[in-house]
Protein backbone atom coordinates (compact mmCIF):
# COMPACT_ATOMS: atom_id res chain seq x y z
CA UNK A 1 0.00 0.00 0.00
CA UNK A 2 1.33 3.36 -0.77
CA UNK A 3 1.94 5.89 2.17
CA UNK A 4 2.57 9.86 1.39
CA UNK A 5 3.77 12.90 3.51
CA UNK A 6 2.51 16.30 3.56
CA UNK A 7 4.56 18.23 5.30
CA UNK A 8 3.96 21.95 6.01
CA UNK A 9 6.71 24.50 6.46
CA UNK A 10 6.06 27.94 7.21
CA UNK A 11 8.08 31.28 7.08
CA UNK A 12 5.85 34.08 7.88
CA UNK A 13 7.27 35.28 10.49
CA UNK A 14 4.21 34.32 12.90
CA UNK A 15 2.43 31.03 14.74
CA UNK A 16 0.07 30.30 11.79
CA UNK A 17 -2.47 27.44 11.66
CA UNK A 18 -3.29 25.24 8.61
CA UNK A 19 -5.60 22.67 7.19
CA UNK A 20 -5.58 19.96 4.88
CA UNK A 21 -8.46 18.72 3.01
CA UNK A 22 -9.13 16.27 0.37
CA UNK A 23 -10.73 17.19 -3.19
CA UNK A 24 -14.49 15.57 -2.74
CA UNK A 25 -14.83 12.15 -3.91
CA UNK A 26 -17.72 11.29 -7.05
CA UNK A 27 -20.86 9.91 -4.92
CA UNK A 28 -23.71 8.81 -6.88
CA UNK A 29 -26.69 7.85 -5.76
CA UNK A 30 -30.05 6.24 -7.41
CA UNK A 31 -31.93 9.21 -6.08
CA UNK A 32 -30.02 11.34 -7.77
CA UNK A 33 -27.56 14.30 -7.38
CA UNK A 34 -26.33 14.30 -4.14
CA UNK A 35 -24.43 17.18 -2.83
CA UNK A 36 -21.03 16.24 -1.15
CA UNK A 37 -19.42 18.53 1.37
CA UNK A 38 -15.47 18.32 2.41
CA UNK A 39 -14.02 18.39 5.96
CA UNK A 40 -11.18 19.33 7.78
CA UNK A 41 -9.36 16.34 7.62
CA UNK A 42 -5.24 17.22 9.27
CA UNK A 43 -4.93 20.59 11.32
CA UNK A 44 -2.14 21.88 12.41
CA UNK A 45 -2.00 24.20 14.87
CA UNK A 46 0.54 27.70 15.38
CA UNK A 47 3.14 25.96 13.82
CA UNK A 48 6.16 29.06 14.25
CA UNK A 49 8.40 30.90 12.04
CA UNK A 50 10.51 28.00 10.03
CA UNK A 51 8.94 25.39 11.64
CA UNK A 52 7.28 22.37 10.09
CA UNK A 53 4.72 19.71 10.33
CA UNK A 54 3.33 16.59 8.51
CA UNK A 55 0.97 14.51 8.63
CA UNK A 56 1.06 10.59 6.35
CA UNK A 57 -1.17 9.22 3.86
CA UNK A 58 -2.02 6.20 3.42
CA UNK A 59 -4.41 4.70 0.63
CA UNK A 60 -6.73 3.14 3.77
CA UNK A 61 -10.47 4.18 2.98
CA UNK A 62 -13.37 3.82 5.85
CA UNK A 63 -16.76 4.32 5.00
CA UNK A 64 -18.21 6.66 7.72
CA UNK A 65 -21.46 7.90 9.11
CA UNK A 66 -22.53 10.72 11.57
CA UNK A 67 -25.63 12.49 13.48
CA UNK A 68 -24.95 16.66 13.79
CA UNK A 69 -27.21 18.37 15.99
CA UNK A 70 -27.77 20.32 12.54
CA UNK A 71 -27.80 19.82 8.62
CA UNK A 72 -24.14 20.15 7.23
CA UNK A 73 -22.52 24.07 6.62
CA UNK A 74 -19.87 25.62 6.78
CA UNK A 75 -20.27 25.62 10.85
CA UNK A 76 -20.88 22.11 11.08
CA UNK A 77 -18.13 19.82 12.73
CA UNK A 78 -18.47 16.06 12.75
CA UNK A 79 -17.18 15.20 16.25
CA UNK A 80 -19.11 11.47 16.63
CA UNK A 81 -20.22 8.77 14.53
CA UNK A 82 -18.49 5.49 13.04
CA UNK A 83 -16.51 4.33 11.20
CA UNK A 84 -15.82 0.63 8.63
CA UNK A 85 -12.79 -0.02 6.72
CA UNK A 86 -13.49 -0.18 3.00
CA UNK A 87 -11.43 -1.98 0.35
CA UNK A 88 -12.02 0.08 -2.84
CA UNK A 89 -10.16 -2.97 -5.01
CA UNK A 90 -13.00 -4.94 -3.68
CA UNK A 91 -15.96 -2.41 -4.58
CA UNK A 92 -16.97 -3.29 -0.54
CA UNK A 93 -20.41 -2.09 0.52
CA UNK A 94 -21.25 -1.41 3.61
CA UNK A 95 -24.89 -1.66 5.00
CA UNK A 96 -26.39 1.09 7.86
CA UNK A 97 -28.90 0.37 10.09
CA UNK A 98 -30.74 2.77 13.16
CA UNK A 99 -32.66 0.11 14.34
CA UNK A 100 -31.51 -1.12 17.52
CA UNK A 101 -27.67 0.03 17.32
CA UNK A 102 -27.37 3.15 15.49
CA UNK A 103 -24.14 2.44 12.73
CA UNK A 104 -22.23 -0.03 10.02
CA UNK A 105 -23.98 -3.47 10.30
CA UNK A 106 -21.05 -4.92 8.30
CA UNK A 107 -19.12 -5.23 5.29
CA UNK A 108 -19.68 -6.98 2.05
CA UNK A 109 -16.76 -7.91 0.59
CA UNK A 110 -16.60 -8.11 -2.40
CA UNK A 111 -19.55 -5.74 -2.84
CA UNK A 112 -21.40 -4.57 -5.61
CA UNK A 113 -19.54 -0.61 -5.80
CA UNK A 114 -18.35 0.36 -8.89
CA UNK A 115 -14.58 0.09 -9.70
CA UNK A 116 -12.48 1.65 -7.33
CA UNK A 117 -15.08 2.68 -5.47
CA UNK A 118 -17.19 1.39 -2.16
CA UNK A 119 -20.93 2.22 -1.64
CA UNK A 120 -23.15 2.48 1.64
CA UNK A 121 -26.46 0.84 1.54
CA UNK A 122 -29.07 2.79 4.18
CA UNK A 123 -32.08 1.32 5.20
CA UNK A 124 -35.78 2.44 5.30
CA UNK A 125 -35.48 2.68 9.39
CA UNK A 126 -34.60 6.70 9.44
CA UNK A 127 -35.96 9.78 8.21
CA UNK A 128 -34.13 13.12 6.54
CA UNK A 129 -34.68 14.76 10.16
CA UNK A 130 -32.69 12.61 11.52
CA UNK A 131 -29.87 14.69 9.82
CA UNK A 132 -27.32 11.75 9.26
CA UNK A 133 -24.93 12.13 7.21
CA UNK A 134 -22.61 9.38 5.35
CA UNK A 135 -19.12 9.88 3.80
CA UNK A 136 -15.32 9.09 3.35
CA UNK A 137 -13.27 9.07 6.07
CA UNK A 138 -9.05 8.69 6.27
CA UNK A 139 -6.55 8.16 9.07
CA UNK A 140 -4.72 11.51 9.92
CA UNK A 141 -2.41 9.84 12.72
CA UNK A 142 -5.48 10.24 15.31
CA UNK A 143 -6.41 7.55 16.61
CA UNK A 144 -9.81 7.39 14.71
CA UNK A 145 -9.95 8.07 11.00
CA UNK A 146 -11.33 11.92 10.53
CA UNK A 147 -14.27 12.66 7.77
CA UNK A 148 -12.55 14.10 4.15
CA UNK A 149 -16.19 14.68 2.76
CA UNK A 150 -19.52 13.81 3.78
CA UNK A 151 -23.24 14.24 2.57
CA UNK A 152 -26.43 13.92 3.59
CA UNK A 153 -28.29 10.54 4.20
CA UNK A 154 -31.06 9.58 3.09
CA UNK A 155 -33.31 6.12 3.38
CA UNK A 156 -33.12 3.28 1.04
CA UNK A 157 -30.29 4.38 -1.29
CA UNK A 158 -27.60 3.22 -2.52
CA UNK A 159 -24.32 5.60 -2.15
CA UNK A 160 -21.66 4.82 -4.59
CA UNK A 161 -18.38 6.83 -3.25
CA UNK A 162 -15.60 6.87 -5.26
CA UNK A 163 -11.94 8.49 -3.79
CA UNK A 164 -10.01 11.28 -5.49
CA UNK A 165 -6.30 11.37 -3.99
CA UNK A 166 -5.96 15.36 -4.43
CA UNK A 167 -5.12 17.07 -1.50
CA UNK A 168 -5.45 20.95 -0.78
CA UNK A 169 -4.24 22.73 2.42
CA UNK A 170 -5.28 26.50 3.03
CA UNK A 171 -3.73 28.36 6.47
CA UNK A 172 -6.75 28.35 9.37
CA UNK A 173 -8.24 27.35 12.51
CA UNK A 174 -10.40 24.21 12.19
CA UNK A 175 -10.27 20.84 13.97
CA UNK A 176 -10.71 17.50 12.01
CA UNK A 177 -14.48 16.86 10.96
CA UNK A 178 -15.30 20.75 10.22
CA UNK A 179 -16.95 21.49 7.08
CA UNK A 180 -14.93 23.63 5.10
CA UNK A 181 -16.56 26.45 3.29
CA UNK A 182 -14.35 25.93 -0.18
CA UNK A 183 -15.28 29.42 -1.51
CA UNK A 184 -13.70 31.03 1.36
CA UNK A 185 -10.51 29.38 1.42
CA UNK A 186 -10.28 28.86 -2.80
CA UNK A 187 -8.07 31.74 -3.90
CA UNK A 188 -5.96 30.69 -0.93
CA UNK A 189 -4.88 27.09 -1.78
CA UNK A 190 -1.81 25.08 -2.08
CA UNK A 191 -2.75 22.03 -4.32
CA UNK A 192 -1.02 18.58 -3.81
CA UNK A 193 -1.74 15.65 -6.27
CA UNK A 194 -0.21 12.41 -5.84
CA UNK A 195 -2.23 10.99 -8.98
Amino acid sequence: MATYTIRIFTQSRANKSYVAFMQAPTVTSNGGVTPVFTNAWATFENITHNSWDSVVYTEAAYACWAQPAEALNPNTTLDSGGVMSVNTATNDTVLFTNTGVTGFDGVISPGTAQNGSFSIMSGTDFTPLNNFVFGLARDNGGAIPAPVATFPALPNEIYNVTPVVKFYVADGLYVPGQVIDYSAVSNNIATIDFT
